[in-house]
């Protein structure tokens, strides 16, 4: 045998080798149709039928597959639940609310979602009528993408004035110059893209009835007093270095809000830092951490 010969060997043996890796990791897609069909009692017409195997005997066995998951979906929510648990004082949840909640919850079969009803669960046995049907049936509908989502704009939430309903702080308006977190040039701006959170994301929480469509701006901030600002737990104060300082933001709808509260405080430290940032080039920020930052621009 040539060396050319011995060459082309080893590169079809090689290719061969490949080939079969490729086999063993794809599957088609007519494969992957029918595992699901076999794994949600389908598969009636995709295999040779059995003469005992009739239909109502197909029905019934899906009945029991799918009463089985939805059993197994409400148990480990429950298991959850109770692992949050700290011995708080309960309350004594709705019996309605209670049924309906399993009604919805039963069809939850992703780890994190059932971790999220979990919590639900847990805050309604600690404080009945904090999760209302609306805020419910909201979830229930999202899919586990569009919740990561929500989180992720959860975790910006913040409140400030007297006003309690959350916010989603954009950035400033001051002297006719709008300083806001989508800027791309200006170090000291926040884009909220670093957070997982781009215009996109934003539009996706609008289309859901999470977030309300339009961008707002606050009144004319005033020197005294100063205006409070909450943000996840912490603590600010924040005073206009000069006349004409308005905030910019996007307002979480009622059930917005109310699913952000459901979620708690989960800070996002590096967004906190910039917005400290941010908000310091024309105002004095004073956190229940740092005191009297200031920096004009």
């Amino acid at each position: 045998m040539s060396s050319q010969q011995s060459v082309i060997t080893k590169d079809e043996k090689s290719k061969e080798q490949q080939t079969h890796t490729k086999e063993h990791y794809v599957v088609s897609s007519a494969r992957r149709l029918k595992e699901i069909a076999i794994k949600q009692g389908l598969a009636a017409k995709l295999n040779p039928p059995k003469p005992e195997e009739t239909l109502l005997k197909r029905a019934l066995y899906r009945e029991k597959i799918l009463r089985e998951q939805q059993q197994q979906n409400l148990e480990q929510i429950i298991k959850f639940a109770h692992d949050y648990c700290k011995d708080e004082t309960a309350g004594d949840p709705d019996p309605d609310w209670i049924h309906r909640f399993f009604e919805m919850a039963k069809d939850i079969h992703d780890p994190s979602m059932q971790r999220l009803w979990s919590q639900i669960f847990k805050q309604e046995v600690i404080t009945p009528g904090s999760t209302s049907m609306k805020a419910l049936k909201v979830l229930k509908d999202m899919t586990q993408r569009e919740a990561q989502t929500f989180q992720r704009a959860a975790s910006l939430a913040c409140s400030f004035g007297q006003d309690n309903s959350k916010k989603l702080l954009l950035g400033y308006k001051c002297a006719g110059t709008l300083f806001n977190l989508y800027k791309a040039d200006g170090p000291q701006l926040v884009h909220l893209g670093n957070y997982k959170l781009p215009y996109s994301s934003l539009l996706l929480l609008i289309e859901l009835g999470l977030l309300l469509g339009t961008e707002l701006e606050s009144g004319e901030i005033e020197f005294e007093p100063a205006l409070p600002l909450q943000y996840q737990g912490k603590q600010l104060v924040i005073k206009p270095i000069q006349k004409g300082s308005r905030l910019v933001y996007y307002r979480f709808s009622p059930t917005g809000a109310e699913l952000c509260k459901l979620l708690g405080n989960k800070p996002n430290d590096s967004y906190y830092d910039n917005v400290i940032a941010l908000l310091s080039q024309k105002f004095i920020v004073e956190t229940d951490v740092t005191k009297n930052i200031s920096t004009m621009a």
